[in-house]
Protein backbone atom coordinates (compact mmCIF):
# COMPACT_ATOMS: atom_id res chain seq x y z
CA UNK A 1 0.00 0.00 0.00
CA UNK A 2 2.65 2.38 1.04
CA UNK A 3 4.75 2.21 -2.11
CA UNK A 4 0.62 3.02 -4.33
CA UNK A 5 0.86 6.42 -2.32
CA UNK A 6 2.81 8.84 -4.57
CA UNK A 7 4.08 12.01 -2.46
CA UNK A 8 6.31 15.44 -4.20
CA UNK A 9 9.97 14.50 -3.92
CA UNK A 10 11.16 15.57 -0.59
CA UNK A 11 8.31 12.97 1.40
CA UNK A 12 8.75 9.92 1.87
CA UNK A 13 6.41 7.21 3.80
CA UNK A 14 7.34 4.81 5.76
CA UNK A 15 6.63 1.62 8.07
CA UNK A 16 6.89 2.37 11.57
CA UNK A 17 9.33 0.18 13.33
CA UNK A 18 9.83 -0.18 17.41
CA UNK A 19 12.72 2.17 17.44
CA UNK A 20 10.48 4.99 16.14
CA UNK A 21 8.67 4.38 19.78
CA UNK A 22 9.48 7.52 21.31
CA UNK A 23 8.92 9.70 18.21
CA UNK A 24 4.80 8.37 18.39
CA UNK A 25 4.93 8.78 22.09
CA UNK A 26 6.14 12.14 20.84
CA UNK A 27 3.68 12.81 18.73
CA UNK A 28 0.80 11.37 20.80
CA UNK A 29 1.91 13.82 23.83
CA UNK A 30 1.51 16.74 21.25
CA UNK A 31 -1.59 15.67 20.37
CA UNK A 32 -3.01 15.51 23.89
CA UNK A 33 -2.14 18.81 25.75
CA UNK A 34 -5.33 18.79 27.35
CA UNK A 35 -3.72 16.10 29.95
CA UNK A 36 -0.66 18.06 30.79
CA UNK A 37 -3.29 20.35 32.43
CA UNK A 38 -4.93 18.09 35.04
CA UNK A 39 -3.97 18.73 38.76
CA UNK A 40 -1.84 15.66 39.12
CA UNK A 41 1.62 15.53 40.18
CA UNK A 42 3.97 15.28 37.47
CA UNK A 43 4.49 10.93 38.56
CA UNK A 44 1.02 10.67 38.22
CA UNK A 45 0.50 12.84 35.50
CA UNK A 46 3.49 11.01 33.29
CA UNK A 47 1.50 7.59 34.53
CA UNK A 48 -1.60 8.90 33.03
CA UNK A 49 -0.40 9.79 29.84
CA UNK A 50 1.75 6.29 29.69
CA UNK A 51 -1.52 4.68 30.09
CA UNK A 52 -3.43 6.91 27.62
CA UNK A 53 -1.27 6.15 24.89
CA UNK A 54 -1.01 2.25 25.52
CA UNK A 55 -4.94 1.89 25.88
CA UNK A 56 -4.78 4.09 22.19
CA UNK A 57 -2.00 1.92 20.82
CA UNK A 58 -4.26 -1.10 22.01
CA UNK A 59 -7.33 0.20 20.47
CA UNK A 60 -6.38 0.72 17.42
CA UNK A 61 -5.07 -2.29 16.76
CA UNK A 62 -8.58 -4.19 18.10
CA UNK A 63 -11.08 -2.48 16.18
CA UNK A 64 -8.25 -2.13 12.77
CA UNK A 65 -6.23 -5.12 12.65
CA UNK A 66 -5.37 -4.67 9.14
CA UNK A 67 -3.95 -0.89 9.97
CA UNK A 68 -0.83 0.26 9.01
CA UNK A 69 1.15 2.79 10.50
CA UNK A 70 3.50 4.82 8.59
CA UNK A 71 5.78 7.49 9.79
CA UNK A 72 5.75 10.87 7.55
CA UNK A 73 9.69 12.53 6.43
CA UNK A 74 10.08 15.23 5.06
CA UNK A 75 13.98 15.93 3.78
CA UNK A 76 14.45 12.44 5.57
CA UNK A 77 13.31 14.31 8.73
CA UNK A 78 10.26 12.41 10.34
CA UNK A 79 7.75 15.61 11.00
CA UNK A 80 4.81 13.18 11.58
CA UNK A 81 2.82 9.99 11.54
CA UNK A 82 -0.39 8.47 9.36
CA UNK A 83 -2.16 4.85 10.18
CA UNK A 84 -4.29 3.91 7.64
CA UNK A 85 -6.87 1.29 7.74
CA UNK A 86 -7.25 0.04 3.88
CA UNK A 87 -10.68 -1.74 2.98
CA UNK A 88 -12.28 -3.04 -0.01
CA UNK A 89 -14.06 -0.03 -0.12
CA UNK A 90 -11.70 3.24 0.55
CA UNK A 91 -9.06 4.22 3.13
CA UNK A 92 -10.01 5.14 6.59
CA UNK A 93 -6.74 7.65 8.21
CA UNK A 94 -6.97 6.37 12.04
CA UNK A 95 -4.75 8.69 13.66
CA UNK A 96 -2.81 11.52 11.45
CA UNK A 97 -0.40 13.86 14.04
CA UNK A 98 1.95 16.06 12.45
CA UNK A 99 5.01 17.24 14.77
CA UNK A 100 4.29 20.58 16.17
CA UNK A 101 7.22 22.37 14.83
CA UNK A 102 5.95 21.75 11.49
CA UNK A 103 2.55 22.35 11.59
CA UNK A 104 0.91 25.06 9.87
CA UNK A 105 3.30 24.53 7.00
CA UNK A 106 1.60 22.63 4.48
CA UNK A 107 3.26 19.26 5.10
CA UNK A 108 -0.64 17.82 6.39
CA UNK A 109 -1.96 18.94 3.18
CA UNK A 110 0.62 17.16 0.78
CA UNK A 111 -0.03 13.91 2.32
CA UNK A 112 -3.61 13.63 3.17
CA UNK A 113 -3.81 15.18 -1.05
CA UNK A 114 -1.28 11.90 -1.52
CA UNK A 115 -3.82 9.47 0.30
CA UNK A 116 -6.61 11.21 -1.69
CA UNK A 117 -4.76 10.39 -4.95
CA UNK A 118 -4.25 7.34 -4.03
CA UNK A 119 -7.99 6.42 -3.33
CA UNK A 120 -9.26 8.12 -6.32
CA UNK A 121 -6.65 6.18 -8.44
CA UNK A 122 -8.68 2.97 -6.60
CA UNK A 123 -11.96 4.52 -7.35
CA UNK A 124 -12.25 4.30 -3.24
CA UNK A 125 -13.30 6.93 -0.60
CA UNK A 126 -11.78 8.16 2.20
CA UNK A 127 -12.99 8.57 5.91
CA UNK A 128 -11.54 9.75 9.29
CA UNK A 129 -12.65 11.41 12.27
CA UNK A 130 -11.70 14.46 13.72
CA UNK A 131 -12.20 15.51 17.76
CA UNK A 132 -14.91 18.35 17.81
CA UNK A 133 -12.57 20.65 19.90
CA UNK A 134 -9.70 20.35 17.19
CA UNK A 135 -10.92 23.40 14.96
CA UNK A 136 -7.61 23.46 13.22
CA UNK A 137 -7.52 19.88 12.28
CA UNK A 138 -11.03 20.31 10.83
CA UNK A 139 -10.77 23.31 8.62
CA UNK A 140 -7.78 21.34 7.24
CA UNK A 141 -10.20 18.39 6.70
CA UNK A 142 -13.15 20.50 4.90
CA UNK A 143 -10.50 23.09 3.15
CA UNK A 144 -9.17 20.27 1.14
CA UNK A 145 -12.79 18.83 0.59
CA UNK A 146 -13.69 16.45 3.19
CA UNK A 147 -17.58 16.55 4.42
CA UNK A 148 -18.91 15.46 7.32
CA UNK A 149 -21.58 12.29 7.50
CA UNK A 150 -21.46 11.74 10.73
CA UNK A 151 -21.21 13.75 14.26
CA UNK A 152 -21.22 12.75 17.80
CA UNK A 153 -20.63 15.13 21.09
CA UNK A 154 -17.27 14.89 20.97
CA UNK A 155 -16.12 13.38 17.26
CA UNK A 156 -16.66 14.28 13.77
CA UNK A 157 -16.35 11.49 10.90
CA UNK A 158 -15.84 12.99 7.31
CA UNK A 159 -15.18 11.48 4.23
CA UNK A 160 -13.90 12.56 1.06
CA UNK A 161 -15.55 12.43 -1.87
CA UNK A 162 -18.91 12.96 0.38
CA UNK A 163 -21.03 9.85 0.70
Amino acid sequence: MVEDIVLPKAYSLRYAYKNDDAFVFALFCSARTELSLLPLSPQQRELLVQQQYRLQQAGYAAQYPQAVTLIIEYQSISIGKIILNPSANGVHIVDFVIAPQFRGYGYGSVILDSVKAYAQAKEASVSLSVDRQNMRAKQLYLRLGFLPFEISPTQEWLSWPSP
